[in-house]
């Protein structure tokens, strides 16, 4: 490696120029969401001490600036936190080399860490760096070249970078033939690598990455016994078997052994006592809610398909163990942001919560939330006070919809008029079905979306329906296309 210094000597007079802290904030402001402040250009900053003349610095000199490595932070960043270079490396010697050089170049700014074996995708897709740089070294060659076409193909408006040793010349070549931006030489001067990056920054910021999450479906009651985890089992399989329409579902055995499954729908059950949904659809599983928020940091997409319990339809289930855990809300609202990029719909069972912040955790970034209530008095009392501690929990309240269960035209209280007490839009009533309900569910199934002539399943389709409209309008289908073929040549004998 060259004897550079680190901090070259400055000509006489130079042209000023703007330090790569002051590029790394500018670019980190321009891409803040609207409404967060950043600090303004002309405010004052203290004095800082003037430096000595710069002298060449060995690795061996302490004081590096800190890194942070993503793995143990994901958990704590949110989908707005964007993190601003990102180190790929294979570690080993070299990779601890690179390292400690790159931290000099950044002069004190943030620079993150990852390895090519911790689901760099996955990574990129939580943080959003406003850059990555990459490793190319004999050691890493492979990996390398792979990453880098992952990110061209998954995120192209994401700059990428080479490090390494020009001296390498398959790796230099291996990686421009990957369409990186520039080749940064850790044998070159420190100068020149920092011209690069301070080119990089100073250009006007991407649009990020666009954060494509699976919307949530949250269902909650005031009281338990409503049949809100048997709506949420239904709704979840008949959703599941409509998003994979009309491509039939594999064999279990076949899907539990493919790593390319789709993953469709995801029910998460967090209700108290948990495990009724696992029961419903005879679907137990080893894996569950509290599992996958301790593991988080390793949970990609392959790990999903291979430990999240799965149901023969495909539906995935994590259940929320019967002595729950104290979880920490930031771990568990990152885990939701994580597992919307896997899934395509996310079906939340809260049931009877009786968690405040288990619902201060998840209501709130729910697309829509569900409030089941039947037509007992005490229920809507209960209802009445349950959407006070939403509102408390500052749930907004146009994400509020009603739904009547057990409904049964022969009560003088209707749902219209559960609904106007409530000051809820009523979005459907399931009907008044118990009995049946419990002749199949005992003898361990649903009731199948085929089952078109039960009540309780024409009312989970109309909620299906809805869903796939509202946010999966390419799967929605008209009423006449969904129905039976022999049901559609009924209705036209009728309008003939």
């Amino acid at each position: 490696m060259s004897k550079e210094p680190f901090f070259p000597p400055s000509p006489g007079n130079p042209a000023p120029t703007p330090s790569l802290d002051e590029l790394l904030g500018a670019h980190a402001r321009a891409r803040a969401p609207a409404g967060t402040e950043a600090p303004q250009p002309g405010a004052p900053q203290p004095a800082a001490p003037k430096p000595a003349a710069p002298q060449p610095v060995d690795f061996a000199e302490p004081a590096p600036p800190p890194v942070q490595h993503l793995p143990a932070q994901a958990a704590a960043l949110t989908a707005e936190a964007r993190v601003p270079l990102l180190l790929v490396h294979a570690g080993f010697s070299e990779g601890a080399l690179i390292q400690t050089w790159m931290q000099h170049v950044m002069k004190g700014a943030s620079l993150y860490l990852a390895r090519f074996q911790e689901g760099v995708i996955d990574l990129v897709l939580d943080n959003q760096p406003n850059a990555v740089l990459i490793q190319f070294d004999p050691c890493c060659i492979d990996a390398a070249v792979a990453l880098s076409a992952q990110l061209q193909a998954s995120y192209p408006q994401i700059p990428r970078l080479a490090i390494g040793r020009t001296r390498h010349a398959q790796c230099m070549l291996a990686a421009l033939r990957t369409g990186v931006q520039d080749f940064i030489d850790i044998d070159g001067s420190v100068d020149n690598a920092q011209q690069v990056v301070h080119q990089l920054l100073d250009a006007p910021p991407a649009g990020g990455v666009q954060l494509s999450r699976a919307p949530q479906t949250a269902l909650v009651s005031a009281r338990a016994g409503l049949g809100c985890s048997l709506l949420a089992a239904h709704l979840s399989a008949h959703l599941q078997a409509r998003l994979q329409w009309p491509q039939p579902a594999p064999a279990p055995s076949a899907a539990a052994s493919s790593t390319d499954e789709a993953l469709s729908s995801l029910l998460i059950e967090l209700g108290h006592p948990g495990g009724d949904c696992a029961i419903y659809l005879n679907t137990p599983g080893e894996f569950g809610f509290a599992d996958a928020v301790h593991q988080q940091h390793r949970l990609d997409r392959r790990m999903a398909q291979s430990a999240i319990a799965r149901h023969a339809s495909g539906l995935r289930l994590l259940t929320l163990a019967q002595q729950p855990q104290v979880l920490a809300s930031g771990d568990v609202q990152a885990l939701l942001n994580r597992l919307g990029h896997y899934f395509r719909h996310v079906v939340l069972d809260l049931g009877a919560c009786d968690s405040p912040q288990l619902l201060k955790d998840v209501l709130p970034g729910a697309s829509e939330v569900w409030v089941l209530c039947d037509q007992s008095v005490a229920s809507v009392v209960g209802t009445a006070q349950l959407l006070r501690q939403l509102e408390m929990l500052q749930v907004p309240r146009e994400r509020l919809r009603l739904i009547v269960g057990r409904h049964d035209k022969r009560l003088e209280l209707s749902a219209e008029q559960i609904a106007r007490q409530l000051q809820l839009p009523l979005l459907a009533q399931l009907p008044e079905r118990r009995r049946e309900l419990s002749r199949v569910v005992d003898q361990g199934r649903l009731f199948t979306p085929q089952q078109r002539r039960e009540p309780y399943v024409q009312a989970v389709a109309q909620l299906v329906r809805r869903l796939l409209a509202d946010h999966h309008p390419e799967m929605a289908l008209p009423d006449s296309a969904a129905a039976h073929p022999l049901t559609r040549l009924l209705q036209r004998l009728r309008r003939n």
